[in-house]
C-alpha cells in the first residue's frame, strides 16, 4: 500500500458516534472501548461530550482509524443538548449515539451501515438487550421496520437513540436535531423517533446490537414534574395520537402516574378518568390508582425495571 492509498483510506470517517456522559467514568471507558472495538472495517470517530462536568481531556486519542475527541457541552445543558453538541462537531455522513452506560455490540456499526446502504433510508435501528442485576433480557425488534403508526400505538424498544443511526444531512434537515427544550430531557429519544418515522419508515435489524446497562438509568424516577410536562408536550406536538386512542391512553396513563407520584391525588384521579376514556384497558390507570393509594411510584418503577420494562 502506498502512502497516498493509506491517506485516502483514512481521510474520511464512515461513522461519527456521539457518547453523552455525566459522572460515570468507569462505564464511559467501557462504552468508548466498545465503539472502538467495532468489527466495521472503515474508520469511525468517537465524540465524547461532557455535560455539566469538567471533561477528562486525557481520554482523547488521535488514532486515525478510531480517534476519540473530547468536548464540553456548549449547548443547552442536558442529554438533548449534549447529543446535538456532538452531532454538530461530527464529520462523518452518518451519526450514531451512545449513552455512557450503554455498550455497542461488536457488529452494530457494520450491520447498520450496510442496512442504510441497502435500503437508502435516512435512519435505521435495531433490537437491544437490557442488562440489569446481572441478568440479560433480550428485547428484539418486531417486524423489521418501524413506522410512525407503530409509535403512535406503542412505545417500541427500537425507538431509542442508542440503537438508531441517521444520515447527518437528515438529522440537521428533514428530521431535525434533538429537542433541547423538552422538559428535563425526558422521552427525548421517543419524540425524535416519532419525527424520524413520520419522515419515512425506519428499517430495523431485529437482533440486539446494543446492550442497555440499566445501572442508574432510572434517575428520571425522581423527576415526575418533568415526566408530566414532557409527555404532555409530546401529545400537544403530535395531534395524530388522536387517531390512535389506545396509544394516547398509554401516554395519558404515564402522565397519571407522574401526577400521582407528586401527591396530587385529585388531579391524578381526573387524569385516570381521561386515560380510561381513551382505553379502559390501559394498565397505567391502575398503576396510578395504586400510587394514589400509597404504593411508592419508585418501587413500581424499580419492579418493572428488573423485568427490563418501564412505566
Amino acid at each position: 500500500m502506498t502512502t497516498d492509498e493509506a491517506t485516502d483510506e483514512t481521510a474520511g470517517f464512515d461513522l461519527s458516534v456521539v457518547i453523552s456522559t455525566h459522572s460515570r467514568p468507569e462505564q464511559l471507558r467501557e462504552a468508548i472501548a466498545a465503539v472502538r472495538a467495532q468489527d466495521h472495517a472503515g474508520a469511525i470517530e468517537t465524540l465524547v461530550v461532557w455535560d455539566k462536568t469538567e471533561p477528562e481531556w486525557d481520554l482523547a486519542d488521535d488514532d486515525p482509524h478510531r480517534p476519540v475527541r473530547i468536548l464540553a457541552n456548549t449547548r443547552t445543558p442536558g442529554l438533548p443538548g449534549s447529543r446535538n453538541c456532538g452531532a454538530a462537531a461530527a464529520s462523518a455522513p452518518v451519526l450514531g449515539f451512545c449513552d455512557d452506560d450503554d455498550l455497542w455490540l461488536p457488529s452494530k456499526a457494520r450491520r447498520q451501515l450496510a442496512l442504510l446502504e441497502e435500503t437508502g433510508a435516512d435512519t435505521c435501528s435495531s433490537g437491544l438487550e437490557v442488562l440489569i442485576d446481572g441478568k440479560v433480557i433480550p428485547r428484539e425488534g418486531v417486524d423489521g421496520v418501524l413506522r410512525y403508526v407503530d409509535l403512535l400505538r406503542t412505545r417500541r424498544m427500537e425507538a431509542y437513540m442508542g440503537t438508531a443511526m441517521v444520515r447527518t444531512e437528515a438529522f440537521w434537515g428533514a428530521i431535525g436535531p434533538m429537542d433541547e427544550h423538552i422538559p428535563g430531557g425526558y422521552a427525548e429519544d421517543y419524540e425524535w423517533m416519532l419525527r424520524a418515522t413520520r419522515h419515512q419508515p425506519v428499517p430495523v435489524i431485529p437482533e440486539p446490537l446494543l446492550q442497555m446497562r440499566w445501572i442508574v438509568r432510572s434517575h428520571f424516577r425522581d423527576q415526575w414534574p418533568d415526566w408530566e410536562a414532557a409527555l404532555g408536550q409530546i401529545l400537544d406536538q403530535h395531534p395524530d395520537f388522536g387517531r390512535e386512542p389506545r396509544g394516547r391512553a398509554r401516554i395519558e396513563g404515564q402522565i397519571a402516574v407522574a401526577i400521582a407520584a407528586q401527591g396530587r391525588r385529585s388531579d391524578a384521579l381526573k387524569q385516570v378518568g381521561r386515560t380510561w376514556q381513551d382505553s379502559w384497558r390501559e394498565p397505567r390507570g391502575l398503576i396510578a390508582l395504586a400510587v394514589v393509594a400509597g404504593v411508592p411510584a419508585g418501587k413500581v418503577s424499580a419492579a418493572l425495571n428488573r423485568r427490563g420494562r418501564g412505566i
